[in-house]
């Protein structure tokens, strides 16, 4: 069994020897996990990053074609992966040229349909009230 893990200092080094062989097992043991998870999550990272990659290459031949054949183009792509949230919006519109997503392309909630029917109950309630 090492006695050691690979450090900057040699502190590391000095303090695995000087603990007992089941301390510096259970140390030694729980550092191997902490290397397999940073693997885990590089790997992750990588696919995430391929992935994102191709999306973005697809939506942007996509984009292309389409304007070279003379078309107004806005395309949007949202993904949120293990690194990041990424928006993209492409084309040769106005929309792509200012660079902003609508709600619904953000997958954000469009709350203005339940705004109007509260709206319209309150209303009802009103008129009833004064109507009596």
């Amino acid at each position: 069994m090492p006695t050691s893990v690979v450090s900057g200092t040699t502190t590391a080094f000095e303090m695995l020897s000087m603990l007992p062989e089941n301390q510096r097992n259970a140390l030694l043991a729980e550092h191997a996990k902490g290397m397999l998870d940073i693997s885990r999550k590089a790997i992750e990272m990588n696919v995430d990053v391929a992935a994102l990659s191709a999306a973005l290459g697809t939506v942007a031949s996509i984009t292309v074609q389409a304007a070279k054949d003379g078309n107004s183009v806005t395309a949007s792509h949202v993904q949120t992966t293990s690194i990041a949230r990424t928006e993209v919006i492409m084309g040769n519109t106005d929309a792509a040229r200012l660079g902003k997503l609508t709600k619904s392309q953000t997958g954000e909630f469009n709350w203005t349909p339940i705004y109007i029917i509260i709206g319209i109950i309150a209303l009802v309630i009103i008129a009833n009230v004064f109507g009596k």
